[in-house]
């Protein structure tokens, strides 16, 4: 009698432990899938700021005239846009850089 209640539980652990490691791999493919998507949406967005930054920027510079303060923040508004352009593509291949070299470091919940 004292052997079946030990498999009986031993079954019921396992059971448990297989279901729980079965919730944390969708929730680690929900979370990654989370991850993306917010990597994905930081770049695009500042690559888009970039490029309007750069445009105003540009605009303001070359219709100052003389003005010497407009020539100077259209000037920066260039060098910033220009800035926020490249941070967005180093940014992603920072990220992608790392996407590549994670799956190789994390150690699988499932084989």
């Amino acid at each position: 009698m004292r052997h079946r209640h030990g498999v009986a539980r031993s079954l019921v652990v396992l059971f448990a432990f297989t279901a729980s490691t079965g919730v944390a791999a969708a929730q680690q493919s929900e979370i990654s899938s989370s991850l993306t998507q917010i990597e994905e949406f930081v770049a695009t967005t500042l690559g888009q700021i970039g490029v309007i930054v750069f445009l105003v920027g540009a605009a303001v510079w070359f219709v100052s005239r003389r003005s010497a303060d407009r020539a100077q923040w259209g000037w920066r508004g260039m060098w910033g846009g220009a800035g926020m352009i490249v941070l967005s593509v180093s940014y992603n291949v920072f990220v992608g850089l790392f996407e590549n070299l994670a799956p190789g470091m994390i150690v699988p919940v499932l084989p």
